[in-house]
C-alpha cells in the first residue's frame, strides 16, 4: 500500500512540474507578446487614444501612433509587429499603405479598421494582405484580444513571424 501512494505522490509531483513549467512559459510568451511594437495609423485622435488604451489594458507597452500613412512606411524600419490600420486617411489610404506595409514585409499583421461598413474595401483589404477588418463602432478589449490571438495562432502556423 505504501509504495502504491508514493507512487502515486511522484505522478502528482511530476504533474504538477508539468503545469508549472506551461504556466511559466506561457508567461513568458504573454510578456514577449506585449513588448511586439504595435503601430497605430489614423487621422482620427479620439480613435487612436481609444485604440491605445484598449491596447495598453491588454498589455501591450510598445505602442506608436501615426496620423498619416507616409509617416508610418517612414518608420517601417523600427519592425512592427502589428498595425491597426485606418482605410480614410489624407494624403494615402489604408489601401494603399496596406499594399506597402505588405511590400516591406509580409509577416507583419495588419488589422484594418474603419467606421464605414463597405464591402468592397473590406475585401480589398483582405485581397491585400490585411489579416481582419475591424469595424471601430464594435472594437472591444474582447475582440481586440480575439483577433490578436487569432494573429498569432496564424502566425505560428505560417511561419510568418516577425
Amino acid at each position: 500500500m505504501e509504495c502504491f501512494i508514493c507512487k502515486q505522490l511522484i505522478v502528482i509531483d511530476l504533474i504538477f512540474g508539468l503545469l508549472l513549467a506551461c504556466l511559466r512559459e506561457k508567461q513568458i510568451n504573454m510578456k514577449a507578446q506585449n513588448i511586439k511594437k504595435t503601430f497605430i495609423v489614423d487621422d482620427d485622435p479620439f480613435w487612436t487614444a481609444m485604440l491605445s488604451q484598449m491596447l495598453s489594458d491588454l498589455g501591450y507597452t510598445s505602442i506608436i501612433t501615426f496620423d498619416n500613412g507616409n509617416d508610418c512606411i517612414d518608420q517601417l524600419h523600427q519592425n512592427p509587429s502589428l498595425v491597426f490600420l485606418d482605410y480614410q486617411m489624407e494624403e494615402m489610404d489604408g489601401l494603399e499603405v496596406l499594399q506597402k506595409i505588405k511590400a516591406y514585409h509580409t509577416g507583419i499583421g495588419v488589422v484594418f479598421c474603419t467606421a464605414h461598413e463597405d464591402l468592397s474595401v473590406a475585401v480589398n483589404a483582405m485581397k491585400y494582405g490585411s489579416f481582419d477588418y475591424l469595424l471601430k463602432e464594435n472594437a472591444t478589449k474582447k475582440e481586440l484580444a480575439s483577433i490578436i490571438s487569432n494573429i498569432d495562432e496564424n502566425a505560428v502556423f505560417t511561419g510568418k513571424i516577425y
